[in-house]
């Protein structure tokens, strides 16, 4: 009975949002705001119909309820409630009805924001949002449906369907098969969340683009109201690649985090594209150019979010994060096409009336910092998207599917991830209109030498000898410096006047222009987060070998001895074998690792369960590659990880400063702003 009434329910809200394309076009056509009206209102009805369909399916899911196909793939008896609710997005129709859920909780929060002095506008935002919603409503509806149950017909056929045929009795498995063992880590329940809540953020930006495309405004009204619905998908959209990130470096045992994987870099490139749009709206709040420019760079946001969630769902690339490929590979092709294209031609039909941008000097000026970080940002966008597809186009020309690995990219992006990182530093410190170079490098001198103490101690403790890798953390501390600096500067000058409490003074400038300092605060992040990057990618240290018990093994000043191992079997079927290994620095006892690897008997996957210690300088690592009971040896992989954890902190820095930018200003502090 829930099964029908909730695909029922889904049903409605598909053919609401029709219903909504429908009275948006005739109240376009018609001039008649009534129907544009109700659109609205149909809009706001589809969220709870949507809501009824999710929860229903998380009841399922939390029930046990195997008769359900979708409840039977991705759940069992032994898993606890929060992986039961964690496999909401384990699978392709569940993470579809949730990704359906916050887009059209996003549009129904968008259209109860204060009433809209040209509803013509507002008319074609509803118009993209109704087209978005009805689309992937379809897929839920038609092609991905989660309320299907299996079904035993007189003749003893199985069938999948919602609704009971004439003498069919429902078919109840004992268990279900699990989830995936990737997936059962609790960064699953924060990961995929954040990542949509960053995807789906972005239809509101894209649909006031279109919206005022269509309707041929020429003012900035549009980029006033998309700024912090672009820039809190943005930080959702980070937060989402950073957990994954740490997902990966927790469950997969490769001692990293990111390996360029097609899926990765999907999610990686609306966030490059997005970072580059947050930095030119402000070249045309403040100098009103590059108009145009900023409404490519939506368009092309959302497509890429579309076309990203077409290459994780159609089964066309191979990846660990992929879902397995279904029917709806080509209807998102199309759809993606679709907006994009539609996109690209009314930009095109309204081109010249947007005129041109305001011209400015290439001088040493914040305009011009801006734009060159703009083209870095797209430049790795091309080379990532290039990479992306190139086993695709290997395979369609040549027949042979060629790939490139994460080598390939590195030596490619690293040069131009260091060149961000120093603009990171820089921009801020670049007046509007132009800076005077002798007075920008008497403000440079001396971070610049006191940073130097960086790669000195790089040098000293690691015994560096990459030039490239001291110049990039050279480049770490540099870029640190100045945006420290600069706040110390603006703390100092409220030092000077009327005397205060040291809170007081400290919180002043923050106080005065919040959106400033929130986005010194964010830079500050990212140049935290570099240096946890360079750390893993420069100075990671491994090796790998096999020890009987009691042996050890040596990496640099550190030694791991087996001390123990020890199987055991689990209610749930998992065959666990942990090891006991004794690490130790320059001889002095540092702690225990517990690698793991866990066999589901089940299933009959393997996977293994690293074990690492952690502190800001370096984390210890260890993965229990296998176990040889006959032989007693075991094969490990140790890892010293250095500064991985500044990657995390600075993910919490650059978080904290984008709630602070997008906290309202007062119309005193607009007005200093």
């Amino acid at each position: 009975m829930l099964t029908a009434l909730a695909y029922l329910t889904l049903a409605l809200a598909f053919l609401l949002a029709i219903y909504g394309i429908i009275g948006v076009v005739w109240g376009l056509l018609q001039k008649q705001p009534a129907w544009i009206e109700s659109a609205r209102l149909a809009l706001l009805i589809i969220f709870p119909l949507v809501t009824f369909s999710l929860f229903s399916l998380l009841i399922l899911l939390v029930s046990d309820r195997f008769d359900v196909a979708y409840v039977y793939s991705v759940t069992s008896r032994d898993m606890p409630a929060y992986l039961k609710i964690t496999a909401l997005w384990g699978g392709q129709s569940g993470s579809l009805l949730f990704w359906t859920w916050l887009l059209a909780g996003f549009s129904a929060g968008f259209s109860l924001r204060k009433k809209q002095d040209n509803q013509t506008l507002l008319a074609w935002i509803l118009l993209v949002v109704f087209i978005s919603l009805a689309f992937f409503l379809m897929l839920n509806v038609f092609f991905e449906i989660p309320f299907t149950r299996f079904w035993l017909l007189p003749d003893g056929a199985r069938v999948l369907s919602v609704f009971q045929s004439s003498g069919a009795k429902a078919l109840i498995p004992r268990d279900g098969q699990g989830l995936n063992p990737l997936l059962r880590h609790p960064g699953m329940i924060w990961h995929p969340p954040t990542l949509y809540l960053g995807f789906i953020g972005f239809i509101i930006p894209f649909a006031l683009v279109v919206s005022t495309l269509a309707v041929g405004k020429k003012d900035q009204e549009w980029l006033e109201v998309a700024r912090p619905w672009a820039l809190m998908a943005w930080v959702f959209l980070t937060l989402g690649l950073v957990l994954g990130m740490r997902w990966a470096y927790d469950v997969l045992g490769w001692g990293g985090y990111w390996g360029w994987d097609p899926v990765e870099i999907a999610a990686l490139l609306p966030w490059l594209s997005a970072t580059a749009f947050l930095h030119t709206a402000l070249l045309q709040k403040k100098r009103r150019s590059f108009k145009r420019w900023n409404m490519i760079l939506v368009i092309l946001t959302f497509g890429l979010i579309i076309f990203g969630t077409f290459i994780t769902r159609s089964g066309v690339v191979s990846s660990v994060h992929a879902f397995a490929g279904s029917d709806i590979g080509k209807p998102m092709l199309f759809f993606t096409l679709i907006i994009i294209f539609s996109a690209i031609g009314l930009l095109i039909y309204r081109w010249r009336d947007l005129g041109g941008a305001q011209e400015f000097e290439f001088t040493f000026s914040r305009e011009t910092l801006t734009l060159f970080t703009n083209l870095v940002f797209l430049s790795i966008l091309v080379i990532c998207f290039i990479g992306m597809l190139y086993p695709l186009f290997s395979e369609l020309l040549t027949g042979t599917q060629l790939t490139v690995g994460p080598a390939w990219y590195e030596r490619i992006n690293g040069p131009l991830f260091m060149l961000l990182l120093l603009l990171v530093g820089i921009c801020p410190l670049a007046a509007w209109g132009g800076s005077s170079f002798k007075r920008l490098g008497q403000r440079l001198l001396i971070p610049a030498a006191l940073s130097l103490i960086i790669p000195l101690i790089a040098l000293l403790v690691y015994s560096l000898q990459s030039v490239y890798l001291l110049f990039a953390l050279w480049l770490v501390g540099f870029s640190g410096l100045l945006i420290a600096l600069e706040y110390i500067d603006a703390v100092v000058k409220v030092y000077q006047g009327p005397p205060k409490r040291l809170l007081s003074t400290i919180w002043a400038p923050i106080q005065r222009n919040h959106r400033r300092y929130g986005g010194l605060l964010v830079h500050l992040g990212v140049v935290l987060m570099s240096l946890g990057i360079i750390g893993l990618e420069g100075l990671q240290q491994e090796v790998q070998g096999s020890l009987a018990i009691g042996e050890s093994m040596i990496l640099n000043n550190y030694q791991f001895d087996f001390a123990d191992i020890k199987e055991s079997r689990t209610l749930d079927e998992r065959l666990i074998t942990e090891a006991l290994v004794k690490v130790s620095q320059n001889g002095e006892f540092v702690g225990s690792l517990t690698p793991q690897r866990q066999i589901y008997l089940t299933m009959g996957l393997a996977v293994t369960q690293p074990s690492l210690k952690s502190n800001l300088a370096r984390d210890i690592y260890a993965i229990l590659v296998d176990w040889e009971s006959e032989t007693e040896a075991a094969t490990f992989r140790f890892y010293v990880n250095p500064l991985v954890n500044w990657l995390w902190l600075g993910t919490a820095v650059l978080t904290l400063g984008t709630i602070l930018a997008l906290v309202p200003s007062s119309k005193k502090s607009k007005k200093r702003e």
